[in-house]
């Protein structure tokens, strides 16, 4: 695929395009072949994104619902994992998804709290009319994450918090251990960045 074909296909401005597939052949996620074509690269954190997505899948088989992994921006939090529920009515949130923390929902209060694995928060129709979710924050150096569970309201467990505090703080206390010292740290961190850079907002330092 050459570089033109990806900027058609994401819809982004060349300039935005250009400097995503930069920082994707710095992780060696892609590399230019002898035809000047893109390819998938041998990018030495493959192995750790494996492991960081198996985590949120099996939160997702373990809730049945759709899994978020935010990290925090300044006043914004940006979506950099995400893996949807089975089901047909699903709340979706792409990678690259940015949200004013100012908007609430449980991974916003998760984000805006002391980054402690140990504090659970919960919320519906913060954000969405008929959606609720769960979330639980960790910080891994000077950044913040927050792990979601996000569901319609439709489909809400009695007792939330019985029902998602072990299995979301388990895999967000997981996580926490997977990405310390791990090349995945900066590429999450580089996705928040291209996000905001393509949103016109100021990019993290």
């Amino acid at each position: 695929m050459t570089a033109a074909e990806v900027c058609r296909r994401l819809g982004y401005s060349k300039s935005t395009t250009y400097r995503l597939l930069a920082d994707l052949r710095t992780h060696r996620f892609i590399v230019r072949d002898s035809g000047g074509l893109l390819r998938l690269g041998p990018f030495p954190g493959r192995r750790s994104i494996a492991t960081t997505n198996s985590v949120l899948e099996h939160l997702r088989t373990l809730t049945s619902e759709s899994v978020q992994l935010w990290v925090r921006v300044g006043e914004d939090r940006v979506c950099v994992r995400n893996v949807e529920a089975d089901h047909e009515l699903r709340v979706t949130r792409g990678v690259g998804t940015i949200l004013p923390l100012v908007d609430g929902g449980s991974a916003a209060l998760a984000l805006c709290g002391p980054g402690n694995p140990g504090e659970f928060y919960a919320t519906k129709q913060a954000r969405v009319k008929g959606t609720a979710s769960a979330s639980v924050a960790f910080t891994v150096g000077a950044t913040v994450f927050a792990l979601c569970v996000s569901y319609p309201l439709t489909r809400e467990p009695d007792n939330v918090a019985g029902a998602y505090r072990g299995p979301v703080t388990t895999a967000a206390i997981e996580l926490k251990s997977l990405l310390e010292d791990s090349e995945e740290l900066a590429v999450l961190r580089d996705i928040a960045r291209l996000a905001l850079g393509a949103g016109g907002q100021s990019s993290p330092r």
